[in-house]
């Protein structure tokens, strides 16, 4: 579990809660939280700890025995081959539509994964999995899009939306959201729609 490997990695790299407090800003006591198992850390917090012992996201969340690659790099291993540094995000499962529309709410369930640690990971939130074709070409079903939490986009942009309770992959137009499938009309807003944005649509990444 999460608590012995951190234990372990601080006794391996004879470090002092103080001395970690003190290069990372994490506070004390959250570290002992983490210690004693009271506590998991958010994924923000896993990539600090990924970075500052120099091991992989996996290896923290006691998914490989290798420390500095991850799980799919074990799966295709190549021992003249180097790990590609990567970062943890949050990852929901229950997708969003790029058709007709889909629940997305606080209550999805979550988990981390590992994407490769480029300047567009680094500015995402969180992933989210598309459902539907009405964003072909850009957008396929079953792509993991990159997200970053934003209350409000510009026209042109493709963003992820809740409305009237069911969510939405679509690029946001004047007035309407607007699917790049041409075989889906645009979704019409109107003044009693219940609408929010989520987040603006970064780019896909494959897991």
């Amino acid at each position: 579990m999460f608590s012995d490997i951190f234990k372990q990695l601080l006794q391996n790299s004879n470090v002092t809660a103080y001395q970690m407090s003190k290069d990372t800003g994490i506070s004390e006591s959250l570290i002992s939280n983490w210690k004693s198992g009271r506590q998991l850390p958010k994924y923000d917090s896993l990539n600090t700890l990924a970075d500052y012992f120099n091991v992989s996201g996996d290896f923290l969340l006691g998914r490989t025995g290798n420390k500095n690659t991850n799980l799919k790099d074990d799966k295709h291993h190549d021992s003249n081959s180097q790990s590609h540094k990567t970062i943890i995000l949050p990852f929901y499962r229950t997708p969003a539509s790029a058709g007709s529309g889909s629940w997305l709410s606080d209550d999805m369930p979550i988990e981390y994964t590992n994407v490769p640690k480029t300047e567009e990971t680094l500015s995402a939130d969180f992933l989210l999995e598309v459902r539907g074709d009405s964003m072909q070409p850009k957008f396929l079903d079953g792509d993991r899009v990159l997200v970053q939490n934003s209350e409000s986009i510009y026209e042109e942009e493709i963003g992820v939306f809740v409305l009237n309770g069911e969510s939405y992959i679509k690029k946001m137009g004047r007035n309407e959201l607007i699917s790049l499938n041409s075989a889906y009309k645009p979704i019409q807003l109107h003044e009693f729609d219940e609408i929010r944005c989520v987040g603006k649509v970064l780019g896909k990444v494959d897991l």
